[in-house]
């Protein structure tokens, strides 16, 4: 296997076959009966539990990637599932919370805590763009709070953070910093425990043979833990770690948020590891130290951070800056070539990431020595697919790794009420930000994320990120007419898509309902093998068809209107046919992906 970063024990793992690691990504956690220590606003009361209600409202849900508040349930959920399996490890890769506020910091410290100490789990966390926003602490607040009569209620830690009148002033929604979140979360990865066989950081002599606790603990205080980052080279904190929990097996934690300053104020990147190769160059020498230490003592070395290390649109980014533009469909996330290099040749082998709300597998091979980076995207429990990822290694060379679904979350509708007072508020004030009551009638939590992303490419993605005559003809065309269209030659498809459009000028005015097609490519965009489960059959076989049709037809350098639209099926093709991301192996000993049914 070379110098991979994936090196298995025969003698650490005989004895745990049944080793098993939960992966639990975007939490995104809002304590939805937070103490607000307001006297302007306590929240909604819920006569259901008898507490007040700190939820958002479903507006700003519709409006974001992720939800605000069923996703604590989702979690809770999430835990009861995996003790129900008996996983004993469950790893968080970064934003835990909704933005590092107190109150949410404090939520998931009190749930983790419960979970250890009733079940025996042991929590690694790193860290994400949401949580810390900024390295240092700061001021915070959040326009969309539901109020008690379904408008929406701005709370913030000072009066002068909005320029609203009716602000309710609350700490507990202030911004916390490195310091403030991984000193309440210390518990769970951020600094070593006696627990642990062995724990490090990169700012530390890498010396596995003479580790001593107190001399890891003194060392790991986040002062000791530094680089230089801004205009004033001010030293800033990486909570980067290495952790042994159980003999043979390091999980390597890389804290992959960036921040820029400018007068003082900081600002944080979600861009990652694209900006992070360049300033945090010393996490890469340290990578090289730890899998050179992990191959000589023959450890398990997993990598996990927020941030993907591999194309996660299946190779197709290139394909959608063309047609979307660079800006859009956050493709200024996607890792570039030339870093997915950089941590090939360090030794990553396998890295778990999260960031994108998406279920993907992306691989990574150096041309020159043949090496593989295997990245495994865990889709959100906020998001559309709503799952987590369980690692299991069987044996000294595979790796099993499975996607659980959460379709059932208990309390998923505790709030549905609230809703409906919001959206008669909203047509009561005549508001233009309507959104489909059809969202509560969901029968379940996936298909709740289903209708969540639904109304979300319906009110922001198609807007923002679609060439507009581009959604105009996948209005406009049925199937049938695209069959037709994709056996014209070049010539034919311009006058054949402008007389369709002249035909029914009707659709060229904006419309609420997401054509399928766009629908469709969402799901499997987002869901890859779990979103294309949820196509009927018979699209599967049109698309298919359609896909076979355009290889073999005339219309690769169409110009005008048809080459939008083939270049989106080239785009949806390369997502179709994806690596599999439901259910499958990694063979380490013949560097391969297999697929299990």
């Amino acid at each position: 296997m070379g110098s991979a970063a994936y090196f298995l024990s025969c003698t650490s793992f005989a004895q745990s076959k049944d080793l098993k690691i939960a992966f639990l990504a975007d939490i995104h956690l809002q304590d939805v009966y937070a103490d607000l220590e307001s006297e302007e606003f306590q929240g909604v009361y819920n006569p259901k539990t008898g507490k007040y209600a700190t939820i958002r409202s479903m507006k700003s849900q519709l409006n974001s990637t992720r939800l605000f508040n069923e996703n604590y349930f989702a979690f809770l959920q999430a835990l009861q599932d995996v003790n129900s399996k008996g996983i004993k490890l469950v790893v968080l890769p970064g934003d835990f919370t909704d933005d590092g506020q107190p109150m949410n910091v404090l939520a998931l410290k009190q749930i983790l805590e419960t979970y250890s100490q009733m079940y025996g789990m042991r929590f690694f966390i790193t860290t994400g763009n949401h949580d810390p926003v900024k390295p240092f602490s700061s001021t915070g607040g959040k326009r969309d709070f539901l109020g008690k009569d379904g408008s929406e209620q701005a709370i913030a830690g000072d009066k002068n953070y909005f320029s609203l009148e009716n602000v309710a002033i609350s700490k507990q929604v202030d911004f916390w910093g490195y310091s403030e979140i991984t000193s309440s979360l210390s518990d769970f990865g951020f600094f070593p425990s006696e627990k642990d066989h062995f724990w490090t950081h990169p700012f530390e002599e890498l010396n596995v043979e003479g580790y001593e606790f107190g001399k890891a603990f003194r060392n790991s205080d986040l002062s000791k833990r530094t680089y230089q980052s801004g205009a004033q080279n001010a030293p800033l904190p990486d909570a980067s770690y290495l952790v042994e929990p159980i003999q043979g097996l390091w999980l390597l934690a890389l804290d992959g948020n960036v921040y820029s300053e400018n007068g003082g104020n900081w600002k944080g990147s979600s861009v990652g590891f694209n900006q992070a190769s360049l300033f945090k160059k010393h996490q890469l020498e340290w990578i090289k130290k730890v899998v050179t230490e992990a191959r000589r003592l023959n450890k398990t070395l997993i990598s996990f951070s927020h941030y993907p290390l591999v194309d996660f649109h299946d190779q197709a980014s290139g394909q959608m800056k063309r047609l979307f533009g660079s800006g859009k469909f956050q493709l200024a996330r996607v890792p570039s070539s030339e870093v997915s290099q950089l941590y090939v040749q360090a030794g990553i082998q396998v890295h778990f990431a999260g960031h994108m709300h998406i279920n993907d597998t992306g691989i990574f091979q150096d041309s020159v020595s043949g090496k593989k980076l295997y990245n495994i995207q865990v889709p959100s429990l906020a998001a559309f697919p709503p799952a987590y990822k369980v690692l299991q290694i069987p044996d000294t060379e595979t790796l099993e790794i499975e996607t659980m679904v959460l379709k059932n979350v208990e309390r998923m509708d505790e709030f549905f009420d609230f809703y409906r007072m919001e959206y008669n508020w909203l047509i009561q004030n005549q508001s233009p930000s309507l959104w489909d009551l059809g969202i509560l009638e969901s029968k379940n939590y996936e298909e709740y994320t289903r209708n969540h992303l639904s109304g979300l490419a319906n009110g922001r993605f198609l807007p923002s990120d679609w060439p507009k005559e581009l959604v105009t003809l996948l209005k406009t065309l049925s199937f049938e007419d695209l069959r037709y269209w994709a056996s014209l030659s070049r010539k034919d498809s311009d006058i054949f898509l402008n007389e369709k459009l002249l035909a029914s000028p009707k659709l060229l005015s904006d419309e609420p309902e997401t054509p399928i097609i766009i629908h469709d490519f969402y799901l499997i965009k987002n869901g890859d093998d779990l979103g294309k489960r949820l196509i009927s059959k018979s699209n599967q076989r049109f698309y298919e068809s359609l896909f076979r049709d355009l290889n073999r037809g005339d219309l690769a350098e169409v110009k005008g209107l048809g080459s939008q639209l083939f270049q989106f099926f080239q785009i949806f093709e390369m997502l179709y046919f994806s690596l599999p991301s439901d259910h499958f192996k990694i063979d380490l000993q013949k560097n391969e992906l297999i697929r299990i049914d």
